[in-house]
């Protein structure tokens, strides 16, 4: 073989090595693209785990002091929002849809959800997206699927 063939050869190999390295470099950080994705899904896990906790403790506090209520009070305004509370507490731990949830499952559909809940407080945003999760659930449960949250409903937890 000449020197130049050899060359030729050998510049080859260095473009194929050079090749491969960035190939192994893109593939690498695809890779820790994904566990920073996994890690974020486990963080969001986490916190709606917490949430949930400390969601269903105020929700007992609640309930306790409505039985208090509904024992001890003499006024009956009192004891029917009491009862009231009670019942609504009942259907959205059932999963009932409540008035207005269609209404939110309209606008998740069909209106610009993300910028519209941009405009909202954190509390406002919770209330209109567990409204569109209840009513989610209830066509579900009408289509005899089980399926879980709609995806990007909570946007604002992701970023």
């Amino acid at each position: 073989m000449t020197d130049k063939t050899l060359e030729a050869q050998l510049r080859q190999a260095q473009q194929h090595a050079h090749t491969a390295d960035a190939e192994r470099a893109e593939a690498t950080a695809r890779l820790h693209d994904l566990q920073a994705q996994l890690e974020r899904a486990h963080a969001r896990t986490a916190r709606t785990h917490a949430e949930a906790v400390n969601l269903q403790g105020a929700v007992l506090a609640v309930r306790r002091l409505c039985d208090l209520t509904i024992e001890h009070s003499v006024r009956v305004e009192a004891v029917n929002q009491a009862r009231d509370t009670l019942t609504a507490i009942d259907q959205v731990m059932a999963g009932v849809t409540m008035p207005g949830d269609e209404a939110w499952g309209t606008v998740w559909l069909h209106g610009n959800w993300h910028y519209l809940t941009s405009q909202m407080t954190q509390p406002e945003r919770e209330h209109a997206a567990d409204a569109v999760a209840r009513w989610s659930d209830g066509l579900a449960r009408i289509d005899g699927e089980e399926r879980g949250e709609p995806e990007g409903l909570r946007w604002w937890r992701d970023a």
